[in-house]
């Protein structure tokens, strides 16, 4: 990639979103060297782009990050920094830092840096080039984390594509290039409990994902598995009522099944003489009250994903600087 000294009009203006919650000693390398990117910088395809603004996102993350984020902003002119009220989580973060932003495009990143700015040009010429207004930029090799957790992501998006069908061969992440249009637009309606990927699908029929270098760092990992499994499970409840289609099917199935069981249990009776024995009586009756238990546990949890979209409850809270709050007015702000 060849950076230039001068900005041209035709560059495609890019805003950078990262969502920070433990501010890492990454942050400080990323930060700048998305700064590097605030000229004209040309990709391996001839496409010009220029980073106009960095938007962090403190979300309601550990007190020591926030002096490295204020020095931050206080460095470099084109970062921004959104405050959240609370720890929201990453999408909602993301969101609220997508919804400040004034680019052509958006390009969130994660905090600690594993795919570094100077890919996002790859990103570029792949949406400039497949017509695709949102680009995931995916590990060319496996992440490096932890054996379980390969296995279990594996699973999960396996499980998810049977669950809400094809997603045309594309795999999210939180490396995303996206139209600034669809970007804010998204961000603007999002409920508190949806999926940011899921939501950019109901915008846009198209999306491409590719493989990208990959810089391993299993140790920045906040997500226990206890996060991943209520992460993976918003992902299924806001694709829509498929999961609740296929649990209709195979309570039909399994409701057919038990009238052929039930003849033959009676000509087994009527004819061979001699009773149905118990333990596979109890073993159907275990297996059908199981079925409608799991398929009740999942049918509650869509009711409690629209009772909290109805009850108003808020996707995030911007806030101003906590230093400028009255609760620390009277306390020295590098403290905070």
């Amino acid at each position: 990639m060849v950076v230039t000294s001068s900005t041209n009009s035709t560059s495609h203006r890019i805003s950078a979103v990262v969502p920070v919650y433990r501010a890492p000693k990454e942050l400080n390398r990323l930060v700048n060297d998305l700064n590097d990117l605030r000229v004209d910088s040309e990709t391996k395809y001839g496409n010009t782009f220029i980073v106009t603004e960095i938007v962090l996102v403190h979300d309601g993350g550990l007190e020591e990050t926030r002096p490295l984020i204020r020095e931050l902003a206080r460095r470099f002119e084109q970062v921004r920094v959104i405050w959240l009220s609370r720890n929201f989580g990453q999408h909602p973060a993301t969101l609220a830092g997508m919804s400040a932003t004034s680019g052509e495009w958006i390009v969130t990143l994660d905090e600690d840096g594993q795919f570094p700015p100077n890919q996002i040009g790859d990103l570029l010429d792949h949406a400039l080039s497949a017509k695709s207004p949102i680009v995931y930029g995916q590990p060319a090799v496996h992440s490096g984390h932890q054996l379980w957790r390969r296995i279990g992501s594996f699973a999960a998006r396996k499980l998810f594509r049977m669950l809400v069908g094809s997603t045309g061969g594309v795999e999210f992440s939180s490396f995303r290039l996206i139209m600034g249009e669809l970007g804010r637009s998204v961000s603007a309606y999002c409920g508190s409990e949806t999926y940011l990927d899921v939501a950019l699908t109901w915008v846009s029929s198209r999306a491409s994902s590719i493989r990208l270098p990959y810089t391993s760092n299993s140790e920045s990992s906040s997500y226990s598995i206890n996060r991943l499994a209520a992460h993976f499970l918003r992902l299924v409840l806001t694709s829509g009522t498929r999961p609740m289609r296929i649990f209709a099917i195979l309570g039909t199935l399994t409701a057919s099944s038990g009238f052929v069981l039930a003849a033959l249990l009676v000509y087994r009776r009527l004819v061979l003489g001699f009773p149905a024995g118990f333990t596979s009586t109890l073993s159907l009756l275990l297996i059908l009250v199981g079925l409608v238990l799991f398929g009740l546990s999942i049918l509650t949890e869509y009711v409690g994903l629209t009772v909290r979209a109805a009850i108003g409850k808020p996707l995030f809270l911007v806030i101003s600087d906590p230093s400028k709050s009255p609760l620390y007015r009277d306390t020295d702000s590098s403290q905070l």
